[in-house]
């Protein structure tokens, strides 16, 4: 709940520019005060008779899920006044269900919106020198044609005149005067244009500061979700306010104060303009913000600057009241006909109301002030009001007399302020998706079982009890025919008609689609988009154009006119007039960052365009463009300042002599071939040693056959016996044999593993 967030307007705006007799008089007062709350039930009434309210109620419904069905099942939820809603509707036993698919295409609407119009590392405006043609083709050497007639006409003049008699050639002079005063010209112009660009920059980045204290951004959100929702969204500024900052300097805590202009959202429920305002709020006369307050709050306004403790006092004892549309001037503060109810049903919450607008000359009058020459007709204002009692006058903070309010609208309606929002556009498809669910569910309940029934007099149940059971017995009639006793009972089976029902659900939700401009893809889903890379793209260009609308309309309803009336109150309360010039606001930001979010899939085609000299594109704004358009931090992936420099040092050394990187190579070729050479040899000198080890054992076996046979000889052995060890003699020498051809084979060459490129191999080889 806000509080009195406009009390320190007093304090800033000060009360001057009304002149005299404004006294604190009960008569004065009470008679302002009338002819503002006959303004305020006019309003009120006005936006009543629109039917605008029934609409924001039924979108807000539709939003929570609940409608005229379902509406007792939502206590939470606020509903229609007794006797205007007809509680599950003409089936009060049927399906009560509710299929929202409001809220995701809302929140997704909302979402998708705040992303490309609100990022948090950009902002959708500047501030530039208003253009004037002449001075910019001047500050670029180009001097329009009727300046150089003037210049060349004055110093003929001068010349005609004698002045340049002195001179040798009086002509040449002329004109090399003419071309000096020419170039003093642009040099002058130039100067203005940057002092005049310098104060911009200077303008731009004060407003920049105020949005960020403020937290400008995180307001804006919440507007944008109100449009979404119902349609239109209000934001409020720039109103002055009062901030502190703490800062510990020197082992001492500092607390400052001072008063800022700060930008609030305003819930579009309590803002009540001028009926005759049409389609813009700021063509109608005036307008009312209405506030809550308990009566604690509104007892703290007192001894506040602007604000009058005697009616505060007033208004206390009157206890608190609403404001209604009927109005007629009575006497007391609380007949029945001066715009209030006696009732309260708000838990004893105090409106207070504020007014913006001009008073006419009558109005003032029958209040009994008087006004200064300076206002010719009206006189802009702004008033605090609780009932009917005024508690703060004061003259309009800005100075041309604007409201501080913007409406953001989701969808223009004609004659009409107020919008069309997602919700309100997507009413008929969830009707039909609602519809066509709570048939499914109520046939579901009849299909879900078999209705029967039975032939009386020919079965009788043994439990007495006329209903189906498990294991149930029943007993025949004395006279039924038992070949019929099969006709006793019978079943019928309702259709489930869950396709057909299906089908009308999927018409629904693709009439949704249709109606609201939001595709499924837009929320993160495929739905029936093209699976190809080209009809994806097509389809998000084409889907985007809701964007590019929607982005308009904010640049159009809310950053220009805002960022504006920022721009004119630094005119009107900044101290610095260094930034003060005559500026363009340029409200194309929005527009840009749409279309910068649409191009980032071609930024990340780029990469191998961008390494490519050729192009002369720069690598490192590329990537910082890419971070930026993932939203990631481009601080947390940069060098730190002294990794950069050693990056820096080894970037600048010289490139080395070619003739040197050769020798070097060469240098470590020659080394690689000598550790080669070595390995080589000692593989050779391991396989020949190798060799003569396993010769050593062969040629001992063979000495040991010999000594066997010589023995056997001598032992006297038979012929058949002697024969016998020649046989196995003759085995043990051929497996020998064939294991010294195996080894020799395997070790015939030896080549090295390692091959320098560029050289062939050594082909040093040995046989073993």
């Amino acid at each position: 709940m806000q509080t009195e967030e406009e009390d320190d307007i007093a304090s800033s705006a000060g009360e001057e520019g009304m002149e005299g007799s404004i006294d604190d008089t009960d008569t004065m007062l009470k008679n302002l005060g009338m002819a503002i709350a006959q303004k305020r039930s006019h309003a009120i009434d006005g936006r009543s008779q629109s039917g605008i309210e029934e609409e924001w109620l039924q979108d807000e419904e539709h939003y929570e899920g609940v409608d005229d069905t379902n509406r007792g099942e939502s206590k939470a939820w606020r509903t229609k006044p007794m006797g205007q809603a007809s509680l599950g509707g003409d089936r009060p036993d049927g399906s009560t269900i509710f299929f929202n698919v409001t809220r995701p295409y809302v929140d997704a609407a909302d979402a998708r919106v705040g992303d490309m119009l609100l990022p948090s590392n950009e902002k959708g405006w500047s501030i530039k020198p208003t253009p004037v043609p002449d001075l910019i083709q001047i500050a670029g050497g180009e001097v329009p044609k009727k300046v150089q007639n003037q210049i060349d006409s004055e110093f003929q003049n001068q010349v005609d005149t004698g002045r340049f008699d002195d001179q040798e050639d009086p002509i040449q002079a002329g004109a090399e005067k003419a071309v000096q005063v020419r170039d003093q010209l642009v040099s002058q112009v130039q100067e203005e244009l940057k002092e005049s660009k310098k104060k911009a920059d200077g303008a731009e980045k004060q407003i920049e500061d105020w949005h960020i204290e403020c937290n400008y951004t995180a307001q804006m959100r919440l507007v944008v979700a109100d449009a979404a929702k119902i349609g239109c969204g209000v934001l409020k500024g720039p109103i002055p306010k009062k901030t502190k900052s703490v800062a510990f300097v020197k082992d001492e805590l500092l607390v400052q104060e001072k008063i800022s202009p700060v930008s609030v959202r305003v819930d579009p429920w309590q803002l009540f303009p001028d009926p005759a305002c049409g389609e813009d709020i700021h063509t109608g006369g005036f307008i009312f913000e209405r506030d809550l307050l308990v009566a604690k709050s509104l007892s703290e306004l007192r001894g506040n600057p602007g604000y009058l403790d005697e009616q505060i006092e007033k208004v206390l004892m009157e206890g608190p009241a609403i404001a209604v549309k009927q109005f007629q001037a009575g006497e007391g503060s609380h007949a029945p006909f001066n715009g209030l109810s006696e009732s309260s049903s708000r838990d004893g919450l105090f409106e207070i109301w504020y007014f913006y607008g001009r008073l006419e000359r009558e109005d003032i009058a029958l209040a009994g002030f008087e006004v200064g020459e300076e206002y010719a007709d009206v006189v802009d204002i702004c008033v605090t009001m609780v009932n009917n009692h005024i508690i703060r006058l004061m003259p309009n903070h800005l100075e041309t007399g604007e409201f501080p309010y913007d409406v953001m609208v989701w969808q223009r309606r004609q004659g009409t302020c107020w919008g069309i929002g997602i919700s309100r556009q997507l009413r008929s498809a969830q009707r039909v998706v609602n519809g066509a669910a709570r048939n499914m569910m109520d046939n579901a309940g009849l299909a879900g079982g078999p209705m029967w029934m039975y032939q009386q007099g020919l079965v009788t149940p043994m439990d007495g009890v006329m209903e189906l059971a498990p294991r149930k017995g029943w007993m025949a009639a004395e006279d039924a025919d038992l070949n019929h006793i099969d006709n006793a009972f019978r079943f019928i089976t309702i259709p489930m008609v869950q396709q057909e029902l299906q089908a009308i659900i999927t018409m629904g939700l693709k009439m949704a689609e249709d109606v609201s401009g939001m595709p499924l893809i837009m929320q993160g889903q495929q739905g029936s988009a093209p699976e190809t890379v080209g009809g994806m793209q097509l389809l998000h260009n084409n889907a985007s154009t809701v964007m590019r609308r929607i982005a308009r309309l904010f640049d159009d309803l809310i950053t220009e006119p805002h960022i504006r009336r920022y721009y004119r109150y630094l005119l009107q309360h900044g101290e610095d007039w260094e930034i003060k010039g005559d500026f363009d606001i340029h409200a194309k930001g929005s527009s840009a960052l749409l279309e910068r979010d649409a191009q980032n899939q071609f930024i990340q085609q780029m990469g191998e365009l961008v390494m490519n000299p050729v192009f002369g594109l720069d690598p490192k704004k590329w990537m910082a463009q890419q971070l930026t358009q993932q939203r990631l931090d481009i601080e947390k992936f940069q060098y730190d300042d002294p990794e950069w420099q050693k990056v820096v040092e080894q970037m600048s050394q010289p490139p080395s002599d070619p003739a040197v990187e050769v020798a070097n190579i060469r240098g470590e070729v020659a080394k690689m071939e000598k550790q080669l050479d070595v390995q080589v040899d000692e593989k050779r000198m391991q396989f020949e040693a190798e060799e003569t080890r396993k010769k050593m054992e062969f040629e001992a076996a063979m000495k040991q056959i010999d000594t066997a046979i010589v023995q056997a000889k001598e032992d006297g052995l038979t012929e058949r016996e002697a024969e016998k060890i020649r046989a196995g003699i003759a085995e043990v020498v051929m497996k020998l044999t064939t294991q010294k051809e195996l080894a020799g084979a395997g070790g015939q060459t030896i080549r090295p593993a390692t091959e320098v490129p560029g050289r062939a191999p050594p082909g040093r080889a040995f046989e073993a």
